[in-house]
């Protein structure tokens, strides 16, 4: 049994095995990942790991959440001046036309958005850059896998929908030049026809977007039993640090 206590609700925890999105936390059903959202934002705002009810009120630090999971939000607006966001739910975030908000946010939240963005992906981490204040940081997580390179599935995406057929779903789309493109064997997250996977990240694609913003990359650790986060060697969290 794997005995951690859980940095998002305060309770001690038991359980056989751990995995990145299954819930684990007996109480409060929050996975790895979510935890590790809390302690990676407690180590960069405030140097150390602190769980989410300890957060010190802070108004004067400014945070952005990109459709950030219960129950972060509703603690986050409490300590800080932030706010989550969607791209489908007010208020509305689209990260390839943002507000211009240049250099206002201390850090950002960003976890399981970026596969769904649709390209080019780099206006997306460019973006995310010009969002940030000098030394703001962004908890960053997106399914990667180490070799090659980031595989568009749709690389031509431009003006498309996802049409549901009597055979399954498929996608519809016109290139920026006008081309005609149609394309089924989709993949979706949060079930059929819910959020369209539109992209595979590799670790060198991330890095290579990540250094053409102007952000380093920094992966998380593969484990921290104390609040039950363990990631496979692949797809751990990342903290993007915008040095200047």
């Amino acid at each position: 049994m794997i005995d951690f206590l859980c940095n998002i609700c305060g309770s001690n925890c038991s359980v056989e095995t751990i995995d990145r999105e299954v819930p684990s936390c007996q109480s409060c059903g929050s996975n790895a990942r979510f935890r590790w959202i809390v302690e990676a934002l407690s180590m960069e705002l405030f140097g150390r790991s602190l769980l989410l009810k300890d957060f010190p009120k802070r108004k004067d630090i400014r945070g952005l959440g990109m459709s950030d999971p219960d129950p972060l939000p509703d603690t986050l607006e409490v300590c800080f001046d932030y706010i989550n966001t969607g791209y489908d739910i007010e208020p509305k975030l689209d990260i390839l036309n943002p507000p211009p908000q240049f250099g206002a946010f201390d850090f950002i939240v960003s976890s399981e958005v970026f596969e769904h963005v649709q390209p080019p992906i780099q206006t997306a981490f460019n973006n995310l850059a010009r969002m940030l204040k000098p030394g703001g940081s962004v908890i960053f997580s997106v399914p990667w896998g180490w070799p090659g390179d980031t595989v568009e599935f749709f690389p031509g995406l431009y003006d498309y929908e996802v049409v549901k057929l009597r055979s399954g779903y498929v996608l519809v789309n016109r290139t920026r030049d006008g081309q005609l493109e149609t394309f089924d064997g989709l993949v979706f997250h949060g079930g059929a026809g819910a959020t369209l996977l539109v992209r595979d990240f590799s670790v060198s694609g991330i890095a290579a977007n990540c250094e053409a913003a102007g952000l380093t990359m920094t992966i998380a650790e593969e484990t921290d039993l104390r609040y039950g986060i363990v990631w496979e060697k692949w797809s751990r969290g990342m903290v993007l640090r915008k040095s200047r």
